[in-house]
């Protein structure tokens, strides 16, 4: 992971540094001084997958900074780190993955950057489907069934949007995590469950499934086991 600091003062800056290197020392980390100095770092074609926006940082503001950022680096993640909570709201507005309110201890740092990890690995988590000259990109998370139609797979993600593979179902379940076969050619995403009752399963948007015959224990079995993990 490669992450930006900015920040006008060396010492907060480093206490960050080591931190996060305290709990993982191959993370690439640079520090800028100020918030022009990283943004021109941006439009060379450095890429962060997170950064740290000290917010008051002489006569910049980093509000404005990851404003700019958003515009040529939208996918990087933000925390901001400064002494004061007046900016909470418009941290929230720009989609800040955390607030960091000086003096923050160690913990803090290492908390709000497990919470970036965490999205990192769920946004990376994609999954390429090819078909012949098809081929269309899924977030893992978003899929909530995968069918088999004949020769023909369906995919049905969240908003309702299926699309349709000429590629079999046994090649394309095994691309996605987190799925249950819960009958022949049926596979769906165990996130989205919503109840288990006798032989249906009903899902988060109101959809209910049976569950084919002689398969009911594996799929309770296999269910009850991600929900422990996942807890």
């Amino acid at each position: 992971m490669r992450i930006a600091i900015c920040d006008d003062d060396r010492n907060d800056a480093n206490k960050i540094r080591y931190a996060l290197l305290d709990v993982e020392n191959r993370l690439e980390i640079d520090i800028f001084e100020s918030g022009q100095d990283f943004l021109d770092s941006i439009k060379d074609g450095r890429q962060y997958d997170l950064v740290f926006m000290d917010i008051y940082m002489g006569d910049e503001n980093g509000m404005d900074t990851v404003r700019a950022m958003q515009t040529i680096s939208p996918d990087t993640q933000v925390i901001f780190s400064t002494t004061s909570v007046d900016h909470a709201v418009e941290a929230f507005e720009v989609n800040a993955i955390g607030y960091l309110v000086k003096p923050y201890s160690d913990a803090d740092i290492v908390k709000v950057f497990a919470r970036a990890s965490l999205r990192r690995e769920r946004t990376n988590d994609n999954v390429l489907v090819q078909a012949g000259n098809d081929r269309k990109l899924f977030r893992n998370d978003d899929v909530l069934t995968i069918e088999s139609d004949r020769h023909y797979t369906r995919i049905t993600v969240k908003d309702g949007t299926v699309s349709r593979f000429h590629i079999g179902f046994s090649e394309i379940l095994p691309l996605f995590k987190g799925f249950i076969e819960i009958s022949r050619g049926l596979a769906v995403n165990m996130s989205y469950i919503d109840m288990i009752k006798s032989s249906v399963i009903t899902m988060c948007d109101g959809k209910s499934y049976n569950i084919a015959r002689g398969k009911k224990d594996d799929v309770v079995t296999q269910y009850t086991a991600f929900v422990l993990n996942r807890s």
